[in-house]
């Protein structure tokens, strides 16, 4: 008994301090005609929408295998937090997250709404953490319900839920809704024991997502309910208006229909009409307006500086993309028809051909503008990696977790646990390889030897702690990974081989392998050569499709080419993810990879060839080459 007490008595302690620890925030957001409050003080906001805040997807099926998910749950130790460890250090005051998962029945995600009145304790507790940590680090959300887009459980799959009516109008259908907003007001954050209703850093709620234009009264029902359960929060209209007319009639609609709906949106895509300014124009003097959704090629500070020099209250760029708890970082593509949906902080080379770093920290800059605030100095990066076990059995592959803010990496090696340390590499952009690949290969050892390692992040204010120390590797061969940028890492290649760098729709076609080398349309097979002293195994990642075989020859001295012997090489094929919503339009590919373990002894010169002679395509595309060899490779520099 006297074990119980001290236990309840120790478990009050830490309820009170979560508690405590939540009150962050001194007021809820109010408004005040067409502005946003937070308490007397005018509230306004440039920040992020933040897709992947409770899982993860990037179109290209999932991100983590053992989950069992196509649509993979968020880790909370790492990944969660990276999350909001980005928006901090990108000054970020407010995200939006872009919907709740319903089940579909199928079983490939993790459902927070699984049945009718039946809700998954496990998917919640992702939203109580993201909750617990917009406390900590004072960062609101805009917190957004069921999605009318099909997949990963949509209004159509909440309605199936209820008998299959219409979602909108059923009263099955609608009375469903209403038991999920009862529980999001009512739900006692595990946490922090805050209930939602309570919890200052909700920004607004927000029913849907995209839902269509002309259900406002399905809103106006939905807010009145919303209200009567939680008079602390803001509704947001879940519409969105697409040029002038559609705010003017959205924005009327609510003052003179649905008064309890406290702010309206639009978005700035290259497909929607009108200025910040011109749209609010129509929402002056009734309601404040936000851009929910913004990602523009042209004209992206533009946007920024309506949004400052108008009272519009705020914009969300689309949208931020987080680092992966098992290393590297994920995506550009998501599941979109178009590959520049999501960025990743602090911006990385390979999305230059969007502006990746240059848009992140204009809205940075702009997100202290609105603000009245000095913009002050990035922040260095001030947690280590975490560097994994070495990947590979006989070289040295490896892989880490990202350090906040960390745009390049150096790698040191060692004889010895402690040192003395040398530097190993260069400054490494680790965004081309995504999270599918080791982050960095040591080309330069003495096999048999022992190796120690560790890792740095680095970016223009100053390094990061170092990482973990992992050794001793004993790697039998150098290791090479091409990803063929350029033919700079070849012995040589044919004429009709060339380096495509198109960025869509093949970025998608080829999970982000940013560059491929090609044979050119209708022309003969080509052939990628690589040399070194002695080549012991070879890897080639490949995309086409019509079952393009890659094959090879090897040589011993440079004149006498043959054939490897049968069953030396070993082929997997993937099938390809067709995008979430263009489907098989972009023509999907599937990926190959060839992979031979153990070459002839004393291979000098494998040759990777192509087939497909005299097609009309340029299939297949070699994605990247890796290499196992001894002493040094022989290029063409």
């Amino acid at each position: 008994m006297k074990q119980m007490k001290c236990f309840s008595l120790s478990l009050c302690v830490l309820c009170c301090l979560s508690v405590f620890h939540s009150r962050a925030f001194d007021h809820f957001i109010t408004r005040e005609g067409d502005k946003l409050m937070d308490g007397h003080k005018l509230f306004r906001f440039i920040a992020v929408n933040a897709p992947n805040i409770n899982g993860h997807y990037d179109g290209y099926k999932n991100t983590n295998p053992s989950s069992g998910y196509i649509y993979d749950p968020v880790e909370l130790d790492y990944e969660m937090e990276a999350y909001f460890k980005d928006m901090e250090q990108m000054g970020v005051r407010v995200f939006r997250t872009w919907g709740i998962t319903v089940s579909d029945g199928l079983g490939e995600y993790e459902a927070l709404v699984e049945g009718k009145g039946e809700y998954n304790e496990t998917a919640f507790r992702r939203i109580d953490k993201m909750l617990e940590l917009c406390n900590k680090y004072n960062i609101r959300v805009i917190l957004c319900l069921i999605k009318e887009n099909q997949y990963w459980g949509s209004t159509r799959d909440f309605a199936k839920l209820y008998g299959g009516g219409d979602y909108y109008e059923d009263p099955k259908v609608k009375a469903g809704f209403k038991d999920l907003l009862n529980v999001f007001a009512n739900r006692e954050n595990h946490f922090t024991g805050v209930a939602y209703k309570n919890d200052k850093a909700i920004l607004a709620w927000e029913f849907g997502n995209e839902v269509p234009n002309s259900k406002g009264a399905w809103i106006g029902e939905m807010g009145e309910y919303m209200k009567m359960l939680d008079p602390n929060h803001l509704i947001g209209d879940s519409r969105r208006a697409n040029g002038i007319e559609q705010m003017k009639q959205l924005v009327d609609d609510v003052v003179e229909n649905h008064p309890v709906v406290d702010l309206v949106k639009t978005r700035q895509y290259p497909n929607y009409k009108n200025s910040v300014a011109e749209l609010w124009s129509q929402c002056e003097g009734k309601r404040p307006m936000y851009i929910d959704e913004f990602q523009k090629l042209d004209g992206f500070t533009e946007v920024l500086e309506d949004i400052c020099n108008t009272g519009t209250s705020g914009g969300l760029l689309w949208s931020l993309m987080k680092p992966q708890v098992q290393g590297g970082i994920g995506g550009h593509a998501l599941f979109h028809a178009y590959s520049w949906g999501g960025s990743r902080w602090p911006g990385f080379d390979s999305g230059e051909y969007f502006n990746e770093r240059h848009n992140l920290l204009k809205i940075r800059e702009y997100g202290y503008k609105i603000r009245g605030e000095k913009v002050p100095p990035i922040p260095k990066p001030n947690e280590p990696p975490f560097l994994f076990e070495n990947l590979s059995e006989d070289a040295v592959a490896l892989k880490w977790r990202c350090s906040p803010g960390a745009r390049y990496y150096f790698v040191e090696r060692a004889s010895r646990p402690k040192g003395p340390w040398t530097k190993v590499s260069g400054d490494i952009d680790i965004s081309y390889n995504l999270y599918f690949y080791p982050l960095f290969v040591d080309t330069d050892i003495e096999p048999k030897q022992s190796y120690y390692y560790r890792v740095t992040g680095m970016n223009e204010s100053g390094i990061s702690p170092v990482s973990n120390v992992i050794g001793p590797i004993v790697p039998n061969v150098n290791m090479v990974m091409d990803n063929l940028e350029d033919l700079s890492l070849t012995h040589s290649s044919s004429q009709n081989i060339k380096i495509s760098s198109e960025s869509w729709p093949r970025l998608r076609q080829t999970e982000e392998d940013f560059f491929q080398a090609e044979r050119e349309e209708q022309s003969q097979e080509g052939e990628l050569i690589y040399g070194a002293d002695e080549i012991k195994w070879i890897q080639v990642f490949a995309f086409g499709n019509t079952g393009e075989s890659i094959h090879f020859q090897y040589s011993r001295d440079g004149l006498t080419w043959c054939e490897l012997p049968q069953g030396t090489v070993n082929e997997t094929h993937r099938s390809a993810y067709p995008s979430q919503i263009s489907g098989t339009k972009d023509n999907p590919v599937d990926k190959y990879i060839y992979e031979v373990r153990a070459l002839p002894k004393g291979t000098t010169l494998i040759k990777v060839l192509t087939g497909n002679a005299n097609a009309n395509n340029t299939f297949p595309w070699i994605g990247r080459v890796h290499l196992g060899f001894i002493g040094k490779m022989k290029t063409k520099n």
